[in-house]
């Protein structure tokens, strides 16, 4: 797109409206910046350093995001489909997640503590040995996301649902849950409630 070939970076920019579908983006600098609208379906964003920019009802399913620094990024309302973020810059992840449709995203091995998962529709997600302690994953839906060996501690799930997690298998420690979602914690002992 010809509006990012003129530089390689962009601070306090409002972007509205832009359609980067299999546009090549990579190695750009974007600082403050507010993206609105946009499509960003299987953009190539390898490389890209996003600081303190926020995404509102934008369309991020399949980008490719291979060493993708994400600093203080705020997703709000936006559909997040198919992202690995183990390919992100590990170093530099920091992100919130509120109130979005998030779809077959990898967040396994990444260290998320104090994270924001926001009300937000996580289906089919990976969060195998993720560090999610003291995360607010509150009044969200996991249907069919792996938890396996995920640190919770402290992390609140309280009106969340569709979850399974093994307390066996799982560092569930102080973490906050509501009823009756907190029963499937029950689960894996094979009991029976009356």
């Amino acid at each position: 797109m010809k509006l990012f070939n003129k530089s390689n970076e962009f601070q306090n920019d409002s972007f509205t409206a832009l359609n980067l579908e299999n546009e090549n983006i990579s190695h750009k600098l974007f600082f403050s910046c507010e993206f609105r609208n946009c499509n960003f379906s299987y953009a190539n964003l390898e490389s890209v350093l996003f600081e303190n920019c926020s995404f509102f009802n934008c369309n991020l399913s399949l980008p490719k995001m291979i060493e993708t620094q994400l600093r203080g990024v705020v997703f709000d309302n936006c559909k997040l489909i198919g992202i690995d973020f183990t390919t992100c810059d590990r170093l530099m992840i920091d992100f919130a997640i509120l109130e979005c449709n998030v779809k077959n995203c990898i967040f396994s091995d990444l260290k998320l503590e104090k994270t924001r998962f926001y009300k937000s529709d996580l289906i089919e997600c990976d969060f195998v040995n993720a560090d999610l302690s003291g995360t607010d994953l509150s009044e969200s839906n996991f249907s069919g996301s792996i938890f396996h060996h995920t640190n919770l501690f402290k992390a609140n799930l309280t009106q969340s649902t569709g979850y399974i997690i093994d307390p066996l298998k799982n560092n569930i420690k102080k973490a906050k849950f509501s009823l009756p979602e907190a029963l499937t914690l029950l689960n894996t002992f094979e009991i029976k409630l009356q």
